[in-house]
């Protein structure tokens, strides 16, 4: 199982949200690159990280932190704000290995199959969860579908790696919602958890049930965790 540590940029900042809420932000770095850094240098070598800012406004806002942190050589993903086919290109170009899309997505019901087409494995559906219904939009709309059905949607549209988000799980350092994850592990499918990755056992279980990588952020920064356990317990 692959570790990727998040950095969520906010007015250039490093930042972690609780549950995505604006007004609950706690700032961790003015230097999100020397933050990459210290990742890498830990022995990381994927990122994870979130333009909170660009998913606040629909459009990308950091994408020169993103080009800064892409010379470090690390796979490196990118999400927030990539609400246009402009804006993923933008994305690519600027660094991204891949690219988190959530809300394009759903603009028509063929929408997921045409972006698959054009950008293939560089997109990765970022499936946000809350009462067992994926929302879009900053998590303010639901599409009224459950995980498994949406995931099974983008499966037949092509995709096979598929970040998956516990709302009430983010950022409240609690362990993740297990159940969540279940039933969407599958041999021909890749799910990237994220909310709640708090201690090695939140990272055994993960890895236990079949899970493809885990997204670790503000356990990181607490330091509740240690980095270099949880890479080494995500390779044993």
């Amino acid at each position: 199982m692959i570790i990727l540590p998040a950095i969520d940029l906010y007015k250039g900042k490093v930042v972690r949200l609780t549950k995505g809420n604006f007004d609950d932000r706690v700032v961790y770095g003015d230097d999100p690159y020397s933050v990459a850094k210290s990742f890498k240098d830990a022995g990381c070598t994927h990122i994870h990280i979130v333009d909170l800012e660009g998913a606040q406004m629909g459009y990308p806002r950091h994408l020169d932190i993103l080009s800064k942190i892409g010379r470090l050589g690390l796979f490196t993903e990118y999400g927030g704000g990539l609400r246009s086919r402009a804006a993923i290109t933008d994305a690519i170009r600027a660094g991204a290995w891949r690219v988190m899309v959530g809300s394009i997505l759903f603009n028509r019901e063929d929408m997921a199959k045409e972006l698959f087409q054009t950008f293939g494995f560089s997109l990765m559906p970022a499936l946000d969860v809350s009462g067992n219904k994926v929302v879009i939009s900053g998590w303010y709309q639901s599409t009224g579908m459950t995980p498994q059905a949406c995931l099974a949607k983008l499966y037949s549209a092509g995709y096979r790696t598929f970040l998956v988000t516990s709302v009430e799980s983010d950022g409240m350092l609690q362990g993740p919602d297990i159940e969540i994850y279940k039933p969407l592990v599958g041999d021909t499918t890749n799910i990237v958890a994220a909310g709640g990755v708090t201690t090695l056992d939140d990272i055994m279980k993960l890895k236990e049930i079949g899970v493809s990588g885990a997204v670790v952020g503000k356990a990181i920064y607490e330091k509740s965790l240690d980095l270099g356990e949880a890479l080494q317990a995500a390779k044993d």
